[in-house]
């Protein structure tokens, strides 16, 4: 997280996949019809994607002016990704002559909407809202652990004695303390020197520990299944001609959000910690030539820093455009519609 798309975009990333090399080149017979997104930081080299992409010099998925029907706009209810969708929309629409609202920032910025919940009751935090989630991830963490973390069991001293953390009753600590360091390299800040001899393994115990969000079938289903129900949902409606205005719909949120998408709509790939400043989206196309409907999943790492990508479905390997209908059958056990989320999660919202 484009010509007549609806798009599904998540704002994050995943650090190397299996994909083809993608640029903004209008496919002749595949007109874009729809397309969901979701992402993290380098906000502005987001939006300038987007633009690129989903704007006048790409599909044409949105204008250069905004409007509020063409585009819908969610964030999660946090304030690096609430600041993360409003500089990745300046990006996409720095205003026109009409939309000018004064002579100084007014000719280089101007607000644009988005919606945001709260985290209580937010299916993009799936994993810190959801009781069956929980329940799920601490069985995930007991077997991982005798599993997968063995390896990795010569560290926890060290760790405790640095960090004074449990690595061995949470391994989701891999995690947090892999992107702590990370994220100070990206920033240009200094790590300490006993970390450094560390990296490399503290990434591949961090990447087990990001995949226990996706170890089982409910799992996913709880963390994707509402974002693959919406895209599937109004997929259809633009199949069957029904008016569906918001043909792109944005989502800023976390890399548990990408990687979730990408488990249920069943996307190949290497299932990396997608990086600050990713994009994935699922795109619905019609051929211009048989009418027929296609999914394709684009991946973009890193905004401003990699090319995006076209992935592959597992099931369509043979081209990136699988068919719609294929798609839905292999995707299908994962739908999750919004109001069920909240059933299973023993949530009470008046959303």
């Amino acid at each position: 997280m484009l010509q007549y798309l609806f798009l599904l975009s998540l704002l994050v990333l995943s650090s190397k996949s299996d994909g083809n090399p993608l640029t903004n080149e209008v496919i002749s017979d595949q007109e874009l019809k729809f397309a969901l997104v979701v992402g993290k930081r380098r906000a502005y080299q987001i939006g300038k994607y987007i633009r690129q992409r989903y704007g006048s010099q790409g599909n044409n998925l949105i204008s250069d002016i905004y409007y509020q029907n063409e585009i819908s706009l969610r964030s999660t209810d946090k304030e690096r990704t609430k600041m993360t969708i409003q500089v990745a929309m300046a990006a996409v629409y720095p205003p026109k002559a009409e939309q000018q609202w004064d002579d100084g920032v007014g000719k280089v910025w101007q607000p644009v909407p988005y919606s945001s919940v709260p985290l209580s009751e937010d299916y993009l935090r799936y994993y810190s809202n959801c009781h069956r989630f929980k329940e799920l991830m601490t069985q995930a963490q007991e077997q991982a652990l005798r599993e997968e973390f063995a390896a990795y069991e010569d560290l926890v001293p060290f760790l405790v004695l640095k960090t004074g953390k449990n690595f061995t009753d949470n391994p989701l600590y891999y995690q947090m303390l892999f992107d702590l360091f990370r994220s100070s390299i990206g920033l240009g800040l200094d790590i300490p020197e006993w970390s450094k001899p560390l990296l490399a393994r503290l990434s591949e115990a961090a990447r087990l520990a990001y995949r226990m969000y996706f170890r089982d079938d409910e799992m996913k289903k709880i963390g994707g299944g509402v974002l693959l129900h919406k895209f599937i949902s109004m997929s259809k409606d633009i199949i069957s001609n029904k008016p569906v205005p918001q043909r792109l719909h944005i989502f800023s949120a976390h890399d548990f959000n990408i990687g979730a998408l990408m488990e249920v709509a069943q996307v190949k790939c290497d299932h990396s910690i997608p990086e600050y400043g990713a994009v994935f989206s699922l795109e619905l196309y019609r051929s211009r030539s048989t009418g027929s409907y296609s999914v394709v999943p684009v991946y973009l790492p890193q905004a401003g820093e990699s090319s995006a990508q076209m992935l592959r479905i597992i099931g369509c390997e043979s081209s990136p455009y699988c068919d719609f209908h294929k798609f839905h059958q292999n995707s299908k056990d994962f739908i999750l519609p919004e109001r069920d989320y909240y059933q299973t999660c023993n949530i009470k919202t008046e959303l």
